[in-house]
């Protein structure tokens, strides 16, 4: 029996040779039925031909499949919320220099979560809205009323000073332009056209005093007339750009809008490098397809 108990050290020995060589095996060993019964010296050593090790897995082996772990995300940001604060006023606007109401609003940025505003982030600013251009104004609507007013006599006192000056010498086509484009800047186009009626020896002599008066006339919606003065100002100087700028402006604010010749207008203020003339151009175009 101690021969046989000897024969299984040896053989438990072998196997563990083996594993510990491969490293990545572990094993589990049978005695044969018929090494234990037939051989004559059992206390002998088995070869490894006297065992069966069966692989189980490798030591640094992964598992087949890992494990997903769900996560999530935050959207943060800023933005500014505008809101109306309720004041109005009506007001000839800088910008567009046409009598609009004016609107006071705020403004305020807050911090959001998913878009979503949570707290705010910053002070409030108060402006002003145009009506008829959306142009703002860093001020409410009375303060800007009240520089409004300020500039309107400043500039009335220039165009009296200007007028003046044209009593003088009925013939400079420079004053009378800038008159003329003073009181369109004010709205009077009532005294724009009185001062090119009084002083028509200046008008005549300038094309940049006639494209001025077509403006007005276009202003006061006098399309057909304002056309003629554009023309005459194209007459003497093909290369005035602010004449066929203004030409095409006037033909398609005209009933029914004639976008054929506007765009053609537009097109020859745009060779002339004159400013804008692109986007009036694109623009027209786009309104003659959806026509």
């Amino acid at each position: 029996m101690l021969g046989h108990v000897e024969g299984l050290r040896g053989v438990d020995k072998n196997v563990k040779n083996v594993a510990w060589r491969g490293t990545t095996l572990h094993g589990q060993c049978f005695i044969r039925q018929s090494a234990i019964g037939n051989n004559p010296a059992p206390h002998l050593a088995f070869g490894i031909d006297a065992i069966t090790i069966s692989p189980i897995m490798q030591a640094n082996h992964w598992p087949a499949t890992l494990r997903r772990r769900r996560g999530f995300f935050i959207l943060m940001g800023s933005r500014s919320i505008v809101s109306s604060k309720g004041e109005s006023v009506q007001a000839v606007c800088p910008r567009c220099q046409r009598s609009a109401v004016f609107k006071g609003k705020s403004t305020r940025p807050w911090f959001t979560l998913f878009f979503c505003p949570v707290f705010p982030i910053g002070g409030t600013k108060s402006f002003s809205e145009c009506g008829n251009c959306g142009a703002q104004f860093g001020m409410s609507p009375d303060a800007l009323a009240h520089n409004v007013q300020a500039s309107h006599q400043q500039m009335m006192q220039q165009a009296i000073a200007m007028y003046n000056s044209m009593r003088a010498s009925p013939a400079n086509s420079v004053t009378l332009n800038n008159l003329m484009a003073l009181y369109g800047q004010l709205g009077e186009f009532d005294q724009a056209l009185a001062a090119a009626r009084e002083f028509t020896q200046a008008l005549n002599n300038s094309e940049q005093c006639m494209a001025t008066l077509g403006r007005v006339l276009t202003e006061q919606k006098r399309i057909p007339e304002a056309v003629q003065w554009f023309d005459a100002a194209l007459q003497r100087n093909p290369a005035l750009g602010e004449a066929a700028y203004y030409k095409a402006i006037a033909l398609a604010s005209q009933t029914p809008p004639d976008y054929p010749n506007a765009i053609a207008s537009a097109r020859a203020a745009r060779g002339n490098n004159f400013p804008a003339a692109e986007n009036l151009l694109r623009d027209l175009e786009a309104k003659a397809r959806t026509a």
